[in-house]
């Protein structure tokens, strides 16, 4: 379910200048307050239609060259996804599945502070800065952040390692013929 990738050791490199959010509500009952999704992330370096934002990039010239270096998965007008995913203090993401299992999600956990976890499928864990793991988001997921700080996660999509050139081609060729 939850693959996990060599620890990085300069995490903190990729991140370029991450907004500090607002701290997230409490609800009456002491729970986490849910966001609505335009709350939890912000979009970096890669539009939908593939191509590169160059003023972004330029930003965080890192994550940039590390997004060369990855078999990122790019379906025209549909993916790539890189992101940096700021999840406020005391939020929640509700659980919630992707759409399709022909990407992998990976997480590159920059900043944690304690109290912050992540679940998918039956299996819940810590994020550890600087060691990404990879999972099909098909599978139930969500994450919490207990603490009284932001938490911030590069998320990136990349080709489910299953899938041959051939196959990843096929795809990108039924995205399009569908129009979907």
């Amino acid at each position: 379910m939850l693959g996990s990738f060599a620890p990085m050791s300069s995490a903190g490199a990729y991140l370029f200048d991450v907004v500090r959010s607002p701290r997230g509500k409490a609800r009456a009952d002491g729970g986490l307050a849910p966001l609505k999704p335009q709350e939890l992330v912000r979009q970096l370096c890669a539009s939908l239609d593939t191509r590169l934002d160059d003023e972004a990039c330029a930003r965080a010239p890192k994550t940039a060259a590390l997004m060369d270096t990855l078999p990122i998965c790019r379906i025209p007008d549909k993916a790539p996804n890189v992101f940096f995913s700021i999840l406020k203090a005391g939020s929640h993401i509700p659980p919630h599945t992707g759409v399709t299992n022909v990407r992998g999600v990976v997480h590159l956990p920059l900043i944690v502070p304690d109290g912050c976890e992540f679940r998918v499928g039956g299996e819940t864990r810590a994020w550890v800065p600087g060691q990404a793991f990879a999972f099909d988001d098909t599978i139930e997921h969500e994450a919490w952040n207990r603490s009284e700080h932001d938490r911030a996660v590069l998320i990136i999509d990349v080709w489910n390692p299953h899938l041959s050139d051939h196959e990843r081609e096929m795809v990108c060729r039924f995205y399009s013929a569908a129009g979907l």
